[in-house]
């Protein structure tokens, strides 16, 4: 839900980051990426919290449900 453009004006125009939800790490050869299903738009901090630890490297719907469980405890 985070908008670029909104925070960065003109800069954050049409900015995203992709992760690949197969980390390219674990690929031992070339394969083809299919951007409908391996392929997920993530902001910038959500990517790297996802691959802050290299040996527990998160799903993105671990991501959520840790954001999720945090934004819960704060309100």
């Amino acid at each position: 839900g985070f908008n670029f453009e909104e925070v960065y004006g003109e800069r954050g125009r049409d900015f995203i980051e992709i992760h690949h939800i197969k980390p390219l790490s674990s690929l031992k050869e070339a394969v083809a990426i299919n951007p409908k299903t391996d392929l997920v738009p993530l902001c910038a901090n959500c990517h790297r919290m996802i691959h802050r630890r290299k040996n527990e490297v998160l799903t993105v719907e671990q991501l959520k449900a840790l954001t999720k469980k945090l934004y819960t405890e704060l309100r």
